[in-house]
């Protein structure tokens, strides 16, 4: 490394000696190695860097190795570039300068292991390592721990998180990670960078992960002691990006939320052995009984160990030492007794965390010390001695007791010590709330510690914060969730009450989630489980189908799982439950039925809702089968609850567990391994065609599980098939026509087009066979008319091939239909016999036609019945009439725009007809889908004419009359062709002045939104931008406030920019009027994206005045009202990030306003400049207080 300039000839002096290369060159040529020489003043171009190699290639000339020998140049630049693509040593060197970030390390001993010993990895045998996001979460060693952990690293973008007690030695196996002693494949350490959010961190780690998300940085982000929740928001931050950057977080909590898109890698207690070679190397005068003693005490856990370590003296022997007697030991002075740090690690420990400053949160150090009856300076010198034995940990001004297991223990003490209503008398107190959640936190792992149960109970007596959960806040449920596990009976006993109140059971309660998961983990022992599970049936019941926000529903289908259910209730309780259900006679309670057997009938992938922790109670995923014929059991039980039902006189009874059955067969069959029980019910109930959904799902079963079925199940399984195959013509009818054709299509050989023709073929067949066998249409009843699938199409195209049967056919269906059908049923396959008379004798089709339209059967399918058959005059006609008679509602008639049905309909009669539409209710949103599809890719029959521009001028008055929360169900860009026809250049100026008007009065109003108008207002803009801005800025002072809402930025919405017009009209309408110049100038957005190619996301790398407002600023005559409108646009209202960055990035643009040719504007430029480096420094000062006091939190 050299600090001046090196050309070709430096390099070739600087390398040899008399001539001849230097030694120690020859020495590392011989190994293969590399020789570097670095000029910290060079910045060479490609020929420069070509000269300088050329010179090192001369040097090395004579030496017999010299082609083993890499060489190479680099300038401060290429030194710039490199550092940028390796974060974690560009740190190391900033470090070596003298001028660190501060908190934010390069790979090094983050496991703070003392200099003066060997850091070397210890490992054994002993499984620790858990992936919790397996589905078995079976426990591995850290050898293979660590392999999996690097493995869920290949990816750009994956992030990790690193669970377990504090003391396990999590930032030492993530230190290990990077280590190429440890395993095979190391991450790269060049490029890690590791802060612990416990200490002060500058820049903070969101200001940090967004400067490598925006420079493109390949790096590892290590973040230990990091929060669920700001583990959560990085990691959003990083996948919002597809950063190249890959996060890794380290915490000791464990929540019950799993986060998303994450991979948790949980770690328990080392060996024992481990924690003793550990202390025999830190404290080698210990010996080897003492450190053994001391690793069977601490469990297993590595900081606990080194605490007691670290006051025991070598004359000691602990062989004979209790464990109370070792406990006090860590509290005690060398070869003294002194109970003063004892009691007041007493008192900390009973909060799960704590805040040390005086000025927030109502002084909890005082509190505490209020309520033990100690001083506040004694609180304090506590915990500064226990941070000194690292018996608790530091995050800014926060604290906490750690390990649990020493803190449990500490705080069992402090509840025998301290009187219980001395704790509430403080607790309670409103300003108290934050630590009496804390102190709830701690409680939640003391349910085996009667005093705990008790300090517990009195949160829910009469007048306690716990009294009425009902009407608990947030920050109580809480508390509440942290203490459950104390006494989860009288919890339980709560919900149940609380629950008797409709209200409060129901998805409408804002605090529904806590609830549904906190009766999860109250369902999880055997005897609580029908309590539990009754209310959370009581929640589910008030969701709606397919929710899959938060789902009710989906949690407690975990709770009918065969794995991973966290439940230890018993097969027969569940099937119980279920059977409850399926008797109930409730349809609501049938569909959520439907939902949990699927889990109970699920035969491979089970997944987990989240962790089963609750408190410090054993937990584990609950009941699983220990035999096959327990699993055997499992399935068969929930099998034989369908029977009854099989063999109900009720066919939509008969129908429901027909279903279950046959879409859950594969499964149960190939997987479940159920054959004597699905025989037995196939051959009751499914012989010759009865059954046509299990023959279908046999011979699914068949195609895709023959090559690997035994052969004995093989053989079964083809003999169950030929008896489900249908037999005559009725069956056929209901195993080809009625199911979805593609289950047919999927188990035939050929190309798939092929495979549909011929299914499409043997379907008009049997069309044809039905026509000429009318019977078998009435047998069929109501299944042709609920059934949804392609080939009921094609069937009653094949009734009507059958010419003399046309008329019997058609009054057959009409029969059929009016007994069966409804005003929600689409009778397809009338419409399609229609449709197929219509191809052989139009004539007749619209006779029969007009008999249809006369049945009042088909007054709601009068519309679709229309649309079956091209549109001919008359069937225009009964339309129009058909939309002034008021009888159907507007969205019957969006079945014209399917297929093109609507080209047979003139523009004149389709205007008149949509006109017709427009004046029923919400009739403007049908009018849109029509319009859209009627103009989609201009392919139409007739021209444009003014009657249809007209009508979808009409149809956006209407849609601007409405509220914005119908406004949002309209179409958006599927609308612009249809917005440019109707609002053209030539579109009537009076018509289009009423259409601004009403944006404008709408948005005034706020009864519209502009990111809802977008599209409209954007063709506003290019067709009648002086009308637009005559309407903004004519009127007196303007309408300024809709200007802004209409035009300016907003971070997540789609805006139209005032800087979309065009450039040379906006100057032209402005004129020399210098009111409208400083208006339309407050309207513009003052800055642009330096490059609109570039992804800039919500906080682009740079930005530049726009050419809108650099043309504004050059007209005006009064220059400062432009520049203080600009001045303005720099601090942002709406944003995303950082705040400060976006102010940061504007300022830099606004400097350029320094070379303006006016001096007026220079020195304005220059007056604002310092406000602006002020209001930057506030924010990043703001930001970074805000993100820092976020970071450094314990819960």
């Amino acid at each position: 490394m050299k600090k001046h300039s090196m050309g070709k000839s430096a390099c070739l002096k600087e390398m040899q000696d008399k001539g001849n290369p230097k030694t120690v060159i020859s020495e590392i040529a011989s190994h293969g190695g590399a020789y570097i020489i670095v000029s910290g003043k060079d910045d060479c171009t490609d020929k420069m860097l070509s000269d300088r190699l050329d010179g090192m290639r001369d040097a090395i000339a004579p030496l017999k190795a010299k082609d083993q020998l890499h060489i190479d140049f680099y300038g401060r630049d290429r030194l710039s570039t490199w550092l940028r693509r390796h974060p974690g040593v560009a740190l190391w060197a900033r470090s070596r300068l003298g001028k660190p970030l501060a908190g934010w390390r390069p790979y090094e001993r983050w496991a703070a292991t003392p200099t003066d010993q060997d850091d070397v990895f210890l490992i054994d045998d002993h499984p620790c390592v858990t992936d919790a996001n397996s589905n078995l979460k079976e426990t591995q060693t850290v050898s293979m721990g660590i392999q999996l952990t690097r493995d869920r690293f290949k990816e750009f973008g994956s992030t990790v998180r690193i669970t377990g007690l504090s003391g396990v030695g999590k930032t030492r196996f993530v230190q290990a990670l990077f280590e190429h002693e440890v395993g095979s494949d190391a991450l790269p350490k060049s490029d890690v960078i590791y802060a612990d959010l416990g200490q002060e961190l500058i820049p903070t780690a969101s200001e940090l992960i967004t400067y490598l998300i925006a420079n493109d940085f390949a790096s590892y982000v290590v973040l230990d002691n990091c929060p669920p929740d700001v583990h959560r928001n990085l990691q959003k931050q990083a996948a919002a990006s597809r950063a190249k950057l890959r996060l890794l977080t380290i915490e000791y909590d464990i929540s019950d939320d799993k986060p998303e898109e994450t991979d948790i890698i949980h770690l328990e207690p080392t060996s024992e052995a481990i924690v003793s070679t550990l202390l025999q190397k830190g404290f080698p005068g210990l010996g080897q009984i003492n450190t053994d003693r001391i690793a069977e005490f601490s469990g297993g856990n590595a900081r606990v160990a080194l605490a007691l370590a670290s006051r025991v003296d070598a004359d000691e022997t602990l062989a004979n030492f209790s464990d109370e007697a070792l406990f006090e030991r860590l509290f005690s002075q060398r070869k003294g007794n002194s109970s003063e740090l004892l009691q007041r690690a007493e008192v900390l420990a009973l909060a799960y965390s704590f805040n040390v400053a005086r000025n927030e949160y109502g002084d909890e150090l005082s509190v505490l010390g209020t309520l033990s009856g100690l001083s506040r300076h004694a609180l304090h010198n506590g915990q500064a001695e226990l941070l000194r034995r690292q018996l608790a940990q530091q995050r800014g001004n926060w604290r906490a007791v750690l390990p649990h297991a020493l803190a449990n223990r500490l705080a069992k003490r402090a509840l025998q010590n301290i009187p219980l209503e001395d704790i509430n008398a403080e607790l309670f107190k409103r300003e108290n709330l934050r630590l009496l959640q804390s102190c709830a936190h701690r409680l939640g792992y003391l349910h085996d510690f009667e005093p705990a149960r008790t300090l517990a109970l009195s949160w829910v007596q009469h007048g306690a914060p716990l009294s009425n959960i009902s009407t608990c806040d947030d920050q109580h449920l809480a508390i509440l969730n942290h203490v459950a596990p104390v006494f989860p009976e009288v919890v339980l006993r709560s919900i149940e009450q609380a629950s008797i109140d409709p209200e409060f059971a129901s998805r409408e309660n804002e605090n529904f989630a806590r609830f549904v998961r906190l009766l999860c983990h109250l369902a999880y022992e055997d005897e609580t489980f029908d309590r539990a599970a009754t209310v959370l049936l009581k929640f589910a019941e008030t969701e709606e189908s397919g929710e899959n926000n938060n789902s009710i529903i989906r949690q407690c289908q975990q709770l009918f799982s065969l794995y991973l259910s966290g439940t230890e209730a018993t097969p027969k309780r569940r099937q119980a439950f279920v059977q409850r259900l399926i008797n109930s006679g409730n349809p609501k309670q049938r569909e959520i039925t439907n939902e949990l057997l699927k889990s109970a009938f699920r035969t491979h992938h089970w997944r987990g809702f989240g962790p089963f922790h609750f408190g410090a109670r054993r937990r584990g995923p609950g009941w699983i089968p220990k035999t096959h014929e327990e699993q055997n059991s499992w399935y068969t039980g929930f099998i034989k609850l369908l029977l009854p039902p099989l063999e109900s006189s009720q066919p939509n009874e008969r129908n429901w567990a027909r279903s279950m059955l046959a879409s859950h067969f594969r499964d149960l069959w190939t997987y479940a391994q159920c054959h004597d029980l699905l025989e037995r019910i196939i051959h009751t109930h499914g012989l010759e065609g009865q059954w046509p959904d299990m023959w279908l799902s046999i011979k699914a079963t068949l195609r895709l599980d023959s090559p690997h079925l035994p052969p004995d199940s093989l053989c079964r399984l083809q003999s169950i098939e030929r008896l489900t195959a249908p037999s005559n013509t009725l069956g056929e009818i209901r195993s080809y026509v009625l199911p979805d054709h593609w289950r047919h299509i999927d188990f035939r050989d050929g190309e798939y087009q092929e495979n549909v023709d011929d299914l499409r073929k043997k379907v008009l067949n049997l069309g044809e066979l039905a026509a000429a066998e009318l019977g078998i249409i009435e047998d069929l009843g109501d299944e042709i008319w609920v059934a949804r699938s392609e080939a009921l199409s094609w069937f009653g195209q094949g009734l009507a091939k059958v010419t003399e049967a046309r008329v019997p056919v058609f009054e057959l269906l009409a029969s059929s239909f009016t007994r069966y059908g409804s005003e929600k049923t689409q009778p397809t396959v009338f419409a399609r016999f229609l449709r197929g008379v219509h191809d052989a004798a139009p004539s007749q089709a619209q006779e029969l036609l007009e008999r249809a339209l006369a049945i009042p059967a088909f007054k709601h399918q009068a519309i679709y019945l229309l649309a079956a058959v091209p549109i001919t005059a008359w069937a225009s006609a009964q339309l129009l009439q058909l939309a002034q008679s008021g009888e159907l509602e507007a969205r019957h008639f969006e079945i014209l725009s399917y297929g093109r049905v609507h080209e047979g309909i003139p523009n004149s009669e389709f205007a008149s007809l949509l006109s017709a539409i427009n004046a029923l209710d919400s009739g403007y949103l049908s009018t849109v889908e029509l319009l859209k599809m009627r103009f989609f890719g201009r392919a139409i029959q007739h021209p444009i004419d003014e009657d249809l521009c007209a009508t979808i001028r009409e149809t956006i008055r209407k849609l601007l009359a409405e509220h914005e929360s119908s406004v949002k169900r309209a179409p958006g860009r599927e609308f612009d062709e249809v917005l440019v026809l109707g609002l053209g250049a030539e579109a009537p100026v009076g018509e289009v002045g009423e259409i601004i008007e009403m944006v404008c009065e709408g948005v005034e109003a706020y009864r519209l939104y502009a990111f809802d108008l977008s599209h409209v207002i954007a063709v506003l803009i290019k067709n009648h931008l002086e009308i637009f801005l005559s309407a903004l800025f004519e009127r007196g002072n303007g309408r300024l406030g809709v200007a802004a809402s209409l035009f300016k930025e907003r971070v997540g919405l789609e805006v139209v920019s005032l800087n979309g017009a065009p450039l040379d009209r906006v100057v032209a309408w402005c004129g020399d009027n210098q009111e409208r110049i400083q208006k339309v100038a407050g309207a513009m957005n003052s800055f642009v994206v330096r490059d609109p190619t570039e992804p800039s996301g919500d906080q682009p790398n740079g930005v530049v005045l726009s050419e809108h407002i650099k043309s504004l600023l050059a007209v005006a005559k009064d220059k400062k009202a432009v520049v203080e409108a600009i001045y303005e646009d720099i601090s942002p209202c709406s944003w995303s990030g950082s705040r400060a960055k976006v102010m940061e990035i504007r300022t830099e643009a606004f400097r350029e306003l320094l070379n303006h040719p006016h001096d007026d504007v220079q020195a304005q430029v220059r007056t604002k400049l310092p406000k602006l480096e002020q209001a930057i420094h506030f924010e990043q000062e703001r930001e970074a207080a805000e993100h820092n006091q976020r970071e450094q939190r314990f819960e």
